[in-house]
């Protein structure tokens, strides 16, 4: 790998990194100001939703084509016509998210429903408890919905800045929009410290924590313009040509990446309402927190990987250059997994404890929802990693079809599963998005082998087999550090769970080190 390559990777994981730890604080204040409560549930589905609307609308179709057609028409039309493609293919960005964003603010009550409809209480006071619960869901979804075009502008910002080889602004901007939501959220809770259902339904301050929120988004966009400036943008126009080549390509590869999109809503909102239907305290809530936990890793590691990476695929797809793609993507392949099955198993293991001293006030003494979900999901978290890279790869080499089949196998498996596992235990309905995204993931890299594109030895490369030995030796010795005190409240469990944390990494450290050294000494005859 190139040093500007390393740099630039190194900007970007920077960035991820400040902007995980800023989401993780946001995640942190949001479960203290509003806890495990059906009133956390309608916030963090009213929450959800825009970016499932963002994704169905533009937000596939962003990250898919529009960076490899703007590359695309670069190398091979010149800056001048280019850029007159690329400002069509903005402009049109524009219209359908503007579009979108009207219809969902209008349907918000039907939105909501469609999400809690599966929940059939059987007392009056529990419909009356489930009306009021929808009420505020609908309100905020309202304050929320306007998040659709501010992540549509901020996804445009992002593929501009990329194709220009510009990554940092994308990384580090999210921290703005954390910090303006955590400031909204311990605002509200010096408002009322105990919030319900009930006491936020005839107050403005639930108008202002929905709009304080999305405030936070449109804050996000314009901490970009300084680096959008720079960027040399001065040929983008507001113009739309219909007939131009590039918005045509876009449009016929989008057609795929939008079904695509519309598969992976369509599972997630079957986990959500599954969800939202098991009942208890906040399954909501809990899925959407353990998702935000096992994302981080995926974030800092595996996102930055695929920004710096995709740009560079897609000049050495544009010029037929086979072998560099092929490097160039099982690279990306063993760099992510060589930290993400370290980090994974290491969720897997602290999950309970890491929840219950983030989100459950020091106290472990109960198996927590949330920690249940975050060790499932932690547990597919490799197969999420290798399925993402591979099938951004089938996306570079503009192999839209292929991808959709591929989507709509995963989806399929999830929802059948979900159906099966999931109807009342949320431990069951995650497994299900675990599971079909392993399956998903090997059925991904025989496609590419099947294209012509071998990275499957990428999997089980040198670097890969002494991770994964050495993360099975950290996983023990978690394990029985972990289990030797028995301290589960308070500041003890948390040193109970740094030496556990500690020592997995020492183990690591150390296996891995000793893994290298075995394999750079030389063999002997004798041998």
């Amino acid at each position: 790998m190139s040093a500007s390559q390393s740099r630039r990777i190194a900007s970007v994981a920077g960035g991820t990194i400040a902007s995980r730890l800023t989401g993780l604080i946001r995640v942190l204040v949001l479960a203290w100001v509003l806890g495990f409560t059906p009133l956390a549930d309608s916030f963090n589905l009213a929450n959800t939703i825009p970016n499932m609307l963002f994704d169905l609308v533009a937000g596939g179709v962003l990250s898919a084509t529009f960076i490899p057609v703007a590359i695309e028409r670069l190398a091979r039309d010149g800056e001048r016509r280019a850029w007159r493609s690329i400002s069509s293919m903005v402009t049109a960005a524009l219209i359908v998210l503007g579009v979108a964003t009207l219809i969902a603010w209008l349907a918000a009550p039907e939105i909501i429903r469609g999400f809690t409809f599966l929940q059939q209480p059987g007392s009056t006071s529990a419909r009356l408890a489930l009306l009021h619960q929808e009420t505020i869901a609908v309100q905020l979804l309202r304050w929320f919905i306007p998040q659709v075009f501010f992540y549509g502008i901020i996804g445009l910002a992002g593929a501009l800045l990329n194709v220009r080889y510009r990554f940092g602004s994308p990384a580090w901007s999210p921290v703005a929009n954390n910090v303006v939501a955590v400031a909204v959220l311990v605002w509200f809770h010096l408002i009322d410290p105990h919030p319900t259902v009930a006491s936020v339904s005839s107050g403005s301050e639930l108008a202002w924590l929905g709009a304080g929120t999305s405030a936070g988004v449109l804050i996000q966009f314009l901490v970009m313009l300084p680096s959008l400036a720079r960027a040399s943008l001065s040929r983008l126009r507001i113009q739309l040509d219909v007939r131009d080549p590039a918005l045509r390509a876009m449009a016929r590869l989008g057609g795929w990446t939008f079904l695509v999109v519309i598969t992976n809503q369509a599972s997630l909102y079957v986990v959500l309402a599954l969800a939202f239907a098991t009942g208890g305290a906040g399954p909501v809530s809990a899925y959407t927190y353990g998702w935000s936990f096992m994302q981080m890793p995926f974030a800092v590691v595996v996102v930055s990987v695929m920004s710096v990476i995709t740009p560079r695929l897609s000049e050495h797809a544009a010029h037929d250059d086979d072998v560099a793609f092929t490097r160039q993507l099982a690279t990306g392949i063993r760099q992510s997994l060589v930290i993400i099955l370290p980090a994974a198993t290491g969720l897997v293991v602290l999950a309970q404890p890491l929840v219950a001293v983030l989100l459950h006030h020091l106290d472990a003494t109960s198996t927590l929802s949330a920690g249940t979900v975050l060790a499932i999901l932690a547990a597919g978290l490799p197969g999420f990693t290798v399925f993402q890279l591979c099938v951004r790869g089938l996306q570079t080499l503009q192999y839209a079809r292929d991808v959709f089949i591929l989507y709509v196998i995963e989806n399929a498996l999830n929802v059948v599963l979900a159906l099966w596992w999931g109807r009342r235990s949320l431990a069951g309905l995650t497994a299900s998005v675990s599971v079909a995204y392993a399956v998903a993931a090997v059925l991904t890299l025989g496609t590419l082998w099947w294209r012509g594109v071998r990275v499957g030895s990428a999997v089980v490369s040198p670097h890969v087999r002494r991770s994964s030995v050495a993360t099975l030796l950290m996983a023990v010795v978690v394990a029985a550090v972990y289990a030797g005190p028995s301290w589960n409240r308070g500041a003890l469990l948390v040193v109970r769970l740094l030496v556990a944390a500690g020592a997995g990494v020492v183990t690591y450290v150390l296996s891995v080190d000793i893994g290298r050294r075995r394999a750079k000494r030389p063999v002997s005859v004798g041998d």
